[in-house]
């Protein structure tokens, strides 16, 4: 009897154990097809080009979460995030493993402290204000929130205070002999009353520190939404850019504004529109700084959901003065790259998106 109940005792306690812990697996797998115009293809003229493409809504991924009640109201928490491409099954963000998040945190009513490779306060924030949710097709997301949208080596405290999300992170540069070489860090806060919600932010990235001295990335962002009605949402605003790393083909000083309407015109029927214009007021080339005409990019999305998990969608984009989301401003490295006799390019997509 004694046996019996020391057993269920025991059963007793890991079934509690295992009630206050938590671990949830998810992903997302989106893929599609795209044709665009004007593609750079070793010649002075541009080329149309048909591709098989992962990612449009979204990027895909798979991922882990999870929590451990640690009683008192606290828990333990983290996040393993994995990024692949669907077309070739090779993983993204330059092969890592876990190239799209990995932290470990303590989290206590409201606020919770994390550390490890997280995204920018900037991008955390500005998530709210992007008119597609900062889609792979067609926003400029990089442009946005820079190529270091997420970091290294970061510490980021973070408090939900009812109507108000503030956050704050400092990004190790782990360079020995200074503190500041290779750093980076930044604030930000989004506040939601009723329909309407306001938001800023402010990033610095540092460069490694050579002969006393580095240069400096800095970003700012404020952004309004205004819920007119229960389908429809306005987001507009503007983000600041101050480029001190003189890399060719990459925008010095701009400011970037956008605006976006996104309407529920079913239940099933999701549409997005968005403008974006960038007043480039100047870029690095290899032959020094230059003033070249300002780009613009108008999108179109409509997203149908065949389920709460699964939608087709297509997505389409026109941007003038630049190559599709602006990539032609930030180095060779953008998927877009438009011929040197071309001033616009379009593209447009049919796909699909399935979350687990």
């Amino acid at each position: 009897m004694k046996k019996r109940l020391v057993a269920l005792a025991c059963s007793a306690a890991s079934a509690a154990a295992v009630a206050q812990s938590s671990v949830t697996l998810y992903g997302v797998v989106d893929a599609n097809i795209e044709y665009s115009n004007n593609n750079l293809a070793g010649g002075p003229d541009g080329k149309s080009k048909v591709a098989l493409s992962s990612g449009g809504l979204s990027p895909s991924r798979w991922g882990l979460r999870g929590s451990e009640d640690l009683g008192g109201g606290k828990q333990a928490i983290f996040a393993l995030e994995s990024g692949f491409s669907v077309d070739t099954g090779i993983s993204t963000q330059g092969g890592r493993l876990f190239g799209r998040q990995a932290w470990v945190g303590l989290a206590a009513g409201g606020h919770r402290v994390t550390l490890g490779r997280q995204y920018s306060t900037l991008f955390s924030i500005f998530g709210n204000y992007s008119p597609t949710a900062f889609a792979t097709l067609y926003e400029p997301v990089v442009v946005i929130a820079g190529p270091l949208l997420r970091e290294d080596n970061v510490v980021k405290y973070q408090a939900d205070l009812g109507p108000l999300t503030a956050a704050a992170h400092w990004s190790f540069g782990e360079q020995a002999g200074t503190l500041p070489g290779s750093a980076a860090y930044g604030a930000g806060f989004d506040y939601r009353i009723g329909s309407f919600g306001v938001a800023a932010a402010y990033d610095n990235v540092n460069s490694a520190k050579v002969a006393g001295d580095y240069n400096r990335v800095q970003k700012a962002a404020l952004g309004l939404r205004y819920q007119i009605t229960p389908g429809l949402l306005v987001q507009a605003a503007y983000r600041y850019n101050n480029n001190g790393v003189r890399a060719t083909n990459t925008a010095a000083r701009d400011d970037l504004w956008w605006i976006g309407l996104n309407y529920q015109a079913t239940r099933a029927l999701a549409l997005t529109g968005a403008f974006y214009y960038d007043n480039l007021k100047g870029l690095y080339t290899a032959t020094g700084r230059t003033n070249p005409a300002n780009p613009w990019q108008l999108t179109l999305i409509a997203n149908y959901a065949l389920s709460k998990r699964t939608e087709v969608y297509v997505s389409s984009a026109y941007t003038k003065n630049a190559s599709l989301n602006f990539e032609s401003l930030g180095g060779p490295l953008g998927a877009y790259q438009i011929a040197p006799n071309e001033s616009s390019q379009f593209g447009m997509a049919v796909g699909m998106r399935h979350r687990f």
